[in-house]
């Protein structure tokens, strides 16, 4: 969606609600680190994080929201990614009413733009976060793709549950749409939300149902989801891949899968 909008420079890398869009000349705006726009005004600062609001009573709201979690939310981060901190800090953080979710300019970008949505805000902020740990870690983890806009997804909703409700029908459409295989073709951009609800299947699958915890699947990585699956469990990702059909198969109603209100349904009996 927005590759080349900055000619040779790598793409935006977005995190948006299903549905939602970020204009183009917002993007422009943003492409390099930039100082608070007349509008914007600092709310706060911690360790790693400086935020700002947009001035609205809504931007106010999220960007304490988000000030009160950041810190904890990163030292999960940090112990899901083996301790490492990220090079570029502290994160700049902008309350955006134009965000569409939350979007930064490179996987490595520590400027990030998120919803002024004081309940929402914190879990997208999460999973900006995490991204900028997957490019750190560098081990095949990749925000532009499925891996590693799925990964960024889940462990954002692991510690934001309620911003998970609203991927679960990216999910379901996953699976109404015949359930292509996007653990092992990790060709889907990360805007691509069928391919994204595949992805955030499978990493439950990896941790609910084959019991490995989340450092090990960060410390892992792999160029595919069906790579870390093999690094992790010594088998064929292809078959992995069928044995996850087969697990959901059990949980199919009428074309639609049973999820929970967290989208994680494992574990399940096969």
């Amino acid at each position: 969606m927005f590759r080349g909008l900055f000619g040779s420079g790598a793409p935006v890398r977005v995190f948006l609600r299903p549905g939602a869009a970020v204009p183009k000349e917002i993007l422009r705006a943003h492409r390099l680190r930039h100082p608070a726009a007349l509008r914007e005004r600092k709310a706060g600062q911690t360790t790693n994080f400086i935020v700002f609001s947009d001035g609205t009573a809504n931007g106010d709201a999220a960007a304490r929201a988000m000030l009160a979690s950041a810190e904890a939310d990163f030292q999960a981060a940090r112990q899901w990614f083996g301790g490492l901190t990220p090079s570029s800090l502290p994160f700049y953080v902008y309350a955006d009413p134009n965000a569409g979710g939350a979007y930064h300019m490179t996987c490595a970008g520590t400027d990030v733009h998120v919803l002024s949505d004081p309940v929402l805000a914190p879990g997208f902020l999460m999973a900006e976060v995490v991204e900028v740990f997957e490019a750190d870690i560098s081990n095949g983890w990749d925000c532009g793709f499925t891996n590693g806009e799925s990964l960024s997804r889940v462990l954002a909703f692991e510690r934001h549950p309620e911003i998970a409700g609203e991927f679960n029908q990216t999910e379901q459409d996953w699976w109404a749409s015949g359930h292509r295989d996007y653990v092992n073709d990790n060709s889907a951009g990360d805007t691509d939300q069928i391919a994204s609800g595949c992805g955030d299947l499978f990493l439950y699958y990896l941790h609910s149902q084959l019991t490995f915890d989340w450092p090990a699947i960060c410390s892992t990585g792999g160029r595919t989801l069906g790579a870390c699956y093999r690094s992790l469990t010594g088998y064929d990702p292809a078959q992995g891949f069928r044995d996850f059909i087969a697990a959901l198969n059990t949980i199919d109603q009428g074309g639609s899968l049973i999820l929970p209100p967290s989208g994680n349904p494992f574990p399940v009996k096969s």
